[in-house]
């Protein structure tokens, strides 16, 4: 069994356990709660929907975060990748230009 499937089914198995987990959390939370919410107030709402939704917004975060840092390590890559490949060249003109020196060189001795 490849690496990627065992992960898969630690992924499922995890995302299983956390569902479960879940709805006995919310069978036992049915208790009324009032948040205030940036000055706003909503009364009558259930402990487990609160918990849900906070632990949506987390996870939301947690996405955007790492959107975030993979775009700026893929833009990093991208700009090293272009820096590397301005080097090569250069390289490679200074070993042209070096061996044109060297046949130069040659060149003159033989006329000498």
């Amino acid at each position: 069994m490849g690496v990627n499937k065992l992960m898969a089914i630690v992924g499922w198995l995890v995302a299983l356990v956390l569902g479960i987990v879940l709805a006995l959390f919310s069978v036992e939370n049915q208790q009324p709660a009032t948040i205030n919410v940036l000055g706003a107030s909503y009364q009558d709402i259930p402990i487990w929907v609160v918990m849900l939704a906070s632990a949506a917004l987390g996870a939301l975060m947690a996405i955007v975060i790492s959107v975030v840092d993979r775009v700026r390590w893929f833009m990093t890559s991208r700009f090293t990748k272009k820096v590397l490949t301005e080097h090569k060249k250069m390289i490679m003109q200074r070993d042209d230009r070096i061996s044109e020196l060297e046949q130069e060189v040659l060149r003159l001795r033989g006329a000498a």
